[in-house]
């Protein structure tokens, strides 16, 4: 940025090739008698008088005989609209001058010397400035006569350099205000994008009128534009403070509003000593605010270390630096040319205020993200605990129901069937019938191992298989065989249900039946143990005679069927003196649940 700011002073533009330097000249006011001689360059500071408004130079050259040459005459740099002449005869009038005329702008001219009027020898150049009635002094370059390949690099040059290089940088203000306007009524909260929006259209109003104001339609508007200078500075100086994340005051925007009418006045008043006074108030504070805004991005970027803050002040300093620069260059005319820079801080400052904007962007899409990722997450969190609870929520209902249900179906066993099943009993023994009172003394004992399982509850496998024992000592007792009973070593099964339990029970009732009408057996054994692949076995021994598989009757087939209901399986196996029935099952049962009563 050091660079950029003095590099203007130090680069200078190649003079024009074979031409021939005009640096002196007689200066004619509008309407005086009296002229001097003066050297080109030439600065004309305003006065209180209001009638120089078209000023005089008269310049006086010789040619060689070759004088029918294509000659062209070269103005390198002014500021204001010109006419010229050439011994008497006017070729290039005002209305022929570019649109981009004025305060900021200083424009090359160049012209091709009508033949009708060159005559070989000594020649009379009349170039007419449009002073005007405005506070900015009006300044007049050398001259320079030579071919159009001598003078075109030099006038190409400057035309770039003094006027289309600036009236980019305004067309890309006018485009970054646009968008800054549109962006700012998505952001009506964000002191930054309020400030920028406001500084753009004050500033872009005073970029234009000192872009065009020395047009004669613009003349009457060029007052009032230039009050509203320090209204520009002082909201740059917004900006500034927006970039450091500081609120700017309330104070500030009427002190805004507050210098802007101050001023007004001088603009209603349209004499040369208002203008100026109105010009030089306005440069004063636009240098203060401009160096108190950089040192506040100054203080931001290193006290603060602000991100925003370092990279806005290069164009901040450029800012002040060009301000204070062209001040003084306006001051000391002629000493210096007439070549303001303030224009071209306006680039680098969009450029580097866009880079601001996108990072804010970038920060503000990544938080954005990271936002919605922790939602999302939230969410997927607070769904999964809905569907917990949702499934607690269910299983309680239905664990609710089948209690209800069981107890119920509970009662009407215990309560009916029961009852009839104790009355015959009663009534066999009476009668000496003892088929139907064994037959029936089976049916109360079954019903009272699908009674008790229906109130089990999980990882209550050894609880129904202790049931089963007891209910099972007195049947074998009567019957004589003995009961070597070893489930200690039993791992725990989890998923128990009623239905699953009652299916073990019947298994192993089945298995316990077997034995004793096939063998028939007088010793029987039952053992749980671990078995391969995470497996639990209930091992079902006899010494009765080993029975063989047939298609005759249900009672292994049953046994199979619920052995696969439970995800397990049922191994038969015959030995020298006896049987072994084992019942393979997973160490987590299914939710399964058969019909209690088949």
């Amino acid at each position: 940025m050091l660079a950029l700011g003095i590099a203007p002073d130090i680069v200078t533009f190649p003079a024009p090739e074979a031409a021939v330097v005009l640096d002196r000249a007689t200066y004619i006011p509008a309407g005086a008698d009296t002229a001097s001689e003066v050297r080109l360059p030439h600065a004309i500071f305003a006065q209180t008088s209001q009638t120089d408004l078209v000023v005089r130079y008269v310049i006086h050259f010789d040619l060689p005989r070759e004088a029918d040459k294509g000659y062209f005459v070269l103005i390198s740099s002014t500021n204001r609209r010109v006419s010229l002449s050439l011994n008497n005869e006017n070729f290039f009038g005002f209305d022929s001058s570019a649109l981009w005329t004025g305060p900021l702008l200083s424009t090359p001219v160049m012209a091709r010397l009508p033949r009708s009027a060159l005559v070989a020898g000594r020649n009379q150049l009349t170039i007419a400035v449009e002073k005007g009635e405005f506070a900015l002094p009006s300044y007049l370059s050398q001259i320079y006569v030579g071919t159009e390949a001598g003078l075109a690099m030099s006038y190409k040059l400057r035309t770039f350099f003094d006027n289309q290089f600036k009236t980019m940088a305004l067309a890309a203000h006018v485009l970054m205000g646009i968008g800054l306007i549109f962006a700012y009524f998505f952001r009506p909260k964000d002191p930054l994008f309020g400030w920028l929006a406001v500084f753009n259209v004050v500033s872009l109003v005073v970029a234009i009128g000192l872009f065009i104001g020395w047009q004669p339609a613009f003349h009457r508007m060029l007052p009032y534009i230039v009050i509203l200078t320090p209204a520009s500075g002082l909201l740059f100086f917004g900006v500034a403070l927006a970039l450091v994340h500081v609120p700017p005051p309330r104070a500030l925007r009427y002190v805004i509003v507050f210098v802007s009418l101050a001023l007004l006045p001088l603009a209603i008043v349209d004499t040369p000593t208002a203008k100026t006074i109105a010009a030089a108030i306005g440069a004063v504070i636009v240098m203060i605010v401009s160096t108190c805004a950089t040192a506040l991005i100054a203080w931001g970027a290193f006290r603060q270390r602000n991100i925003d803050a370092r990279l806005m002040l290069g164009p901040y300093f450029l800012l002040a630096w060009f301000a204070v620069r062209d001040a003084y260059v306006t001051a000391t005319l002629p000493e210096h040319g007439f070549n303001l820079l303030f224009p071209y801080q306006r680039p680098v400052f969009l450029a580097l205020l866009t880079v601001v904007l996108m990072r804010r962007m970038g920060v503000s899409l990544d938080q954005l993200d990271s936002a919605n990722e922790t939602l999302n997450i939230k969410l997927a969190e607070r769904e999964a605990e809905l569907a917990l609870l949702h499934r607690q929520e269910r299983a309680k209902t239905v664990s609710s129901v089948r209690d209800h249900e069981r107890q119920r179906l509970t009662h009407d066993l215990h309560d009916g069937l029961s009852g009839h099943l104790v009355s015959i009993i009663a009534l066999s023994e009476r009668a000496g019938d003892k088929p139907t009172e064994q037959a029936a003394r089976e049916a109360l004992n079954d019903l009272r191992l699908v009674i008790y399982s229906l109130d089990l509850g999980d990882r209550e496998l050894p609880l129904a298989l202790a049931n089963f024992r007891e209910r099972l000592i007195p049947h074998l007792h009567r019957l004589g065989v003995e009961l070597d009973w070893s489930i200690a070593g039993l791992p725990e099964v989890s998923g128990v249900t009623p239905g699953n339990a009652l299916a073990v029970l019947r298994v192993l009732q089945e298995a316990i039946t077997n034995a004793l009408k096939h063998g028939p057996a007088r010793k029987i054994s039952i053992r749980g143990a671990p078995a391969a692949g995470n497996k639990v076995a209930i091992t079902i021994e006899n010494d009765g005679r080993p029975f063989v598989e047939t298609n005759r009757g249900y009672g292994l087939a049953n046994m199979r069927r619920r052995a696969q209901q439970l995800h397990g399986s049922l191994v038969l196996e015959a030995l020298e003196n006896g049987m072994r029935v084992v019942l393979l099952l997973p160490a987590a049962l299914p939710d399964f649940e058969p019909d209690v009563v088949e």
